[in-house]
């Protein structure tokens, strides 16, 4: 006949963890109970817990967002610097890229919130992006019939680094 297992021997320190736990808030069903510590008004403790949430995002915030979206894509089409060549080049890039970071964040609230006509004028933002960012690279990269460059030529009177800055010759 097998031998029972002997009996173990409950920690010593099992019945301080009990006691700590059970002075947490919200274990017990409500926080009325918690007695914050000295020097801290019962406010200031209120005011603490409240402020470290946050809300979900709302449909008017996402709207709002897919509002921006909209309005940075119509603009990108009037954008009134040149961008041949050079540092406009790539700022322009970098607005473009901001777009695309508009499409997806407006897609990614727009998932979660289960809006999809938000969901498809993102994805539509996002697919505009796609485009101005593919204007720009392809005939930089040789895949377009028009070829184009990164930086701009300046005449040989001119240091090296002014290319960046130089506007497109007529």
């Amino acid at each position: 006949m097998p031998k029972p297992p002997p009996k173990r021997e409950q920690d010593p320190m099992s019945h301080v963890v009990d006691r700590l736990l059970a002075q947490l808030p919200g274990l017990q069903g409500s926080s009325r109970d918690y007695t914050p510590a000295r020097g801290v008004t019962a406010s200031a403790a209120r005011n603490v817990t409240a402020s470290s949430s946050f809300d979900p995002p709302s449909v008017v915030g996402l709207w709002s967002r897919v509002a921006l979206g909209v309005s940075l894509g119509l603009m990108m089409l009037g954008w009134p610097y040149f961008r041949d060549c050079g540092l406009p080049l790539f700022g322009y890039l970098t607005a473009v890229f901001a777009l695309l970071g508009a499409g997806v964040w407006t897609a990614v609230i727009a998932w979660d919130l289960r809006n999809p006509a938000a969901h498809i004028v993102s994805l539509l933002i996002l697919l505009w992006g796609v485009v101005l960012v593919s204007s720009e690279v392809l005939p930089r990269t040789g895949y377009a019939a028009v070829t184009a460059t990164w930086q701009c030529q300046v005449p040989d009177s001119s240091p090296s680094w002014m290319r960046w800055f130089a506007p497109p010759e007529s």
